[in-house]
């Protein structure tokens, strides 16, 4: 299969995997769900353990296709020490639409583990990501032209592929501050990649290419209750391989985001603009043939979209139990062989209660533009 990998926009952590297949004129891109990353302190506190389970509903009306997406995410935080902490990630997905085969069966598991070293002023982070490849993986023909619906990016579906192969990432960043009012950041993050047979057809493993990405970035505080941030993250990608055979090759990856940060009592606003940056990539189309699977002819063109997107956000405690935030973003996608150029905005409620213990919330988010779009969950976070 052609794929590329797509970086997750998450600073100074690491990115994850997306695939991207043609099967005759059909695109495949299929983004691997990453864990959020653990929350790392460098104080001598005690920090519970924390489980979430998070089902979530969506759906997309885009012309004549309905796409539909039910998944539950199950997450594990453990703090080791108190500069220590490991996260475990899973999600289940059912996933079907008009003129489409039902897909359904588990991701794999995500692991991550991160370590805070204290580096004079500032700190290094340590991290290492794992993909176990658990999930359900060689996919039917029917079943993947089901994923290259759900794994198009402008769609946002939660869990848009499934299983992968083995990865292992390790990461090394330096946070420091130079001024009273300067932090500044800066990372190395490498992925080493398996294969893995995404197709029931294929004869040999897909194996992605691996990854390098830098990040760098500062934090800028104007006063007591503002901050501005700006970021940069560039990624090199290997070319991916099936066989003897070269799949894919997505060369490098940019994105630089600015965001506008206030809190003031129980009030925070966030606003944040950023672009991403893919260009061309050169690939061989996967031919779906009923005897099996071949291969056509390298060619280059623009196979993941390049992505223009503004977020404001705001968050209130109303009493000591009652939260609420709202969300809205504007996302521009350019063309892709799959895609034509589409622009959407995004309204989303988040309400949540808070005990000591436990955390509800809710979320309702609205799609419009291109294409419309739905989408439905809970949260439960208990804390131990």
């Amino acid at each position: 299969m052609n794929c590329v990998r797509t970086p997750f926009d998450r600073r100074f952590v690491s990115c994850i995997t997306v695939w991207f297949c043609m099967a005759l004129v059909a695109t495949v891109a299929a983004p691997a769900v990453q864990a959020q990353a653990p929350e790392l302190r460098l104080e001598n506190e005690e920090r519970p353990v924390e489980v979430r389970i998070a089902p979530v509903y969506q759906r997309v009306d885009d012309e004549d296709a309905t796409i539909e997406a039910w998944s539950t995410a199950i997450q594990a935080t453990v703090p080791i020490g108190t500069r220590t902490s490991a996260q475990a990630r899973m999600q289940y997905a059912h996933a079907s639409g008009n003129a489409l085969a039902t897909v359904a069966g588990p991701t794999d598991l995500k692991l991550n583990v991160q370590h805070l070293v204290p580096a004079g002023q500032g700190y290094l982070v340590l991290a290492l990501d794992t993909n176990v490849p658990v999930g359900e993986n060689e996919l039917s023909n029917e079943e993947l032209q089901t994923t290259a619906q759900t794994s198009q990016r402008p769609y946002r579906f939660q869990v848009p592929t499934f299983g992968q192969g083995w990865t292992v990432a390790p990461g090394l960043s330096w946070i420091t501050p130079v001024s009273a009012d300067l932090v500044l950041g800066m990372g190395l993050t490498g992925r080493y990649q398996g294969g893995y047979r995404p197709l029931a057809a294929s004869s040999v493993d897909y194996v992605p290419g691996n990854e390098i990405e830098g990040q760098a970035g500062l934090d800028y505080r104007l006063s007591p209750a503002s901050t501005v941030a700006l970021d940069v993250t560039a990624t090199y990608f290997g070319t991916d391989t099936e066989g003897d055979l070269d799949r894919f090759e997505a060369r490098y990856n940019m994105s630089v985001r600015a965001q506008y940060y206030w809190q003031r009592d129980a009030q925070t606003l966030r606003m944040q603009a950023r672009y991403e940056n893919w260009p061309e990539s050169r690939f061989r189309p996967v031919l779906l043939m009923q005897n099996g699977v071949e291969a056509g002819a390298a060619i280059t063109q623009q196979v993941l979209p390049s992505v223009w997107s503004g977020v404001v956000g705001y968050a209130r405690t109303l009493t000591n139990t009652v939260h609420i935030g709202l969300r809205s973003d504007v996302q521009h996608y350019t063309a892709t062989t799959r895609f034509d150029a589409a622009t959407t905005v995004r309204i989303q409620l988040a309400p949540q209660l808070r005990f000591s213990t436990i955390r509800v919330g809710a979320t309702s988010a609205y799609t419009f533009g291109s294409f419309t779009g739905f989408e439905v969950g809970l949260s439960t976070a208990l804390r131990l």
